[in-house]
């Protein structure tokens, strides 16, 4: 008897037409992960019905939530289909490789079809109605480079073929921790060992209504949080001092290999207090959170993330 195996597994993402729609001629991309969990739920509710017998009465069934985590490999192409469902198609330029795309947040976000596959058995989970609802990554350390990214979506259907005949295969080329680099206030500093960066995109995920069927009719966006931690050798109190003070400073975290690189820019931040203690005889670190924000700044955003690879275009 066949069985599915994970090896075999693939994701499958396409942009929507509109909200929960399937375009009539869709393009599909096959996208590198490490897993994918998105999965449709529908909860069974204890019935409170008086019978006039102990038995229970049939449970209640709930809305449907359709949710779940993709982790993917951080790496030159793929991630760029990842950054357009987060912040819409970017600006690209050049005219040869490497090619630059710019992507900021805009007052909306796409909505994604995305297919869990199992062709060795022939099934294929399709969701509608997808949008990234956080973002995740850690910088530092020797294991593999992954983002984390949560899925909302509208509803499931499962079929016995892909929705997309001839999906694009995205070749991995991915980025490692070595090649990561870190900019605060505007300087290069080699002192931290350690940043993270997580961002949430504020997504109603109550957006069922009366006739919807128990699904998500929308997931309108709200206002993003952008946060994170950066973790340094605590060699003197010029970071510590900008935390105490509040004062205002920048970030950037870049992944660089050869012409090709990936920045993940916040022009305003601020530090959170956070006074180093003393944890044992080894060498001291000291942990800052941040906040990013738009004030001011002349890039126009919180986050600006530019990829620079060998892709003519994300539109």
């Amino acid at each position: 008897m066949a069985q599915a195996r994970g090896f075999k597994a693939q994701l499958v993402a396409g942009f929507e037409s509109g909200y929960g729609q399937t375009p009539a001629s869709p393009t599909g991309f096959k996208l590198p992960v490490n897993s994918a969990q998105v999965k449709s739920k529908q909860n069974l509710v204890d019935s409170a019905t008086v019978s006039g017998r102990r038995d229970p009465a049939e449970p209640v069934r709930g809305n449907i939530d359709v949710s779940g985590t993709v982790v993917a490999p951080v790496d030159e192409v793929g991630i760029g289909y990842w950054l357009k469902a987060m912040f819409g198609a970017p600006v690209t330029t050049g005219s040869a490789d490497p090619y630059s795309h710019v992507f900021k947040a805009g007052d909306s976000q796409p909505s994604l079809v995305l297919e869990q596959g199992f062709p060795d058995i022939g099934v294929y989970e399709l969701f509608n109605g997808c949008k990234v609802n956080k973002f995740a990554l850690n910088l530092g350390g020797d294991a593999e480079l992954v983002a984390n990214i949560d899925i909302l979506g509208a509803k499931e259907t499962v079929a016995t073929a892909s929705f997309v005949a001839s999906p694009t295969a995205i070749n991995l080329a991915r980025f490692n921790n070595y090649q990561a680099s870190i900019q605060e206030g505007g300087a290069s500093i080699a002192t931290v060992t350690n940043a993270t960066l997580n961002v949430e995109f504020g997504l109603l995920p109550e957006g069922y209504t009366l006739g919807g069927g128990g699904y998500r009719t929308s997931l309108p966006e709200g206002q993003m949080k952008i946060s994170g931690e950066i973790k340094a050798f605590f060699e003197n109190k010029a970071l510590l001092d900008k935390a105490l003070a509040g004062t205002e400073s920048s970030l950037s975290l870049k992944l660089t290999n050869g012409a090709h690189s990936l920045e993940f820019l916040l022009p305003e931040i601020v530090y959170e207090r956070n006074a180093p203690g003393i944890e044992g005889s080894k060498g001291i670190l000291v942990e800052l959170p941040y906040r990013a924000f738009y004030g001011n700044n002349a890039q126009g955003g919180a986050l600006v993330v530019t990829l620079k690879n060998g892709q003519t275009t994300y539109a």
